[in-house]
């Protein structure tokens, strides 16, 4: 075989598909013809009870979700915050909670098995020794 350049020129020319005669001229009253007759409409979601109901639970569990997860959440309060309360709250507080005496002195004897100092807890508490004169039943 001989490799050749195919050249579009010397092809011969004929026509070997025809159009019916007045085609075009039907054409447009053919598909109007076709197209008059009532259209089916087909929906392209039907609905069920069991729809509707999955689809109200979903949104329910998505709000509910959403609820918990973007809930604000309280921080934890700052040195300011408790500064200005007064003693005598605190201990009103404590009372309500009823929290005694005991409670407190082994929260002590737990700070002292964590090697703190009594001095760098009176330090921390930030107290003078006013305020501890003025709690302190003579």
């Amino acid at each position: 075989m001989k490799n050749k350049n195919f050249d579009l020129d010397n092809l011969p020319k004929l026509t070997i598909f025809k159009v019916p005669e007045n085609y075009f001229d039907e054409l447009p009253m053919q598909i109007q013809a076709q197209t008059s007759g009532q259209a089916k409409v087909i929906p392209l979601v039907s609905w069920s009870k069991k729809r509707t109901w999955g689809s109200i639970a979903a949104c329910t569990v998505i709000g509910i979700l959403g609820y918990f997860t973007l809930m604000p959440k309280q921080d934890s309060l700052g040195h300011e915050a408790l500064a200005g309360i007064q003693n005598q709250e605190i201990v009103n507080y404590l009372i309500q909670e009823n929290i005694n005496q005991t409670d407190l002195a082994e929260q002590i004897t737990n700070n002292k098995t964590l090697k703190f100092k009594d001095s760098e807890l009176l330090d921390n508490l930030k107290v003078t020794d006013k305020d501890i004169l003025q709690s302190v039943d003579f």
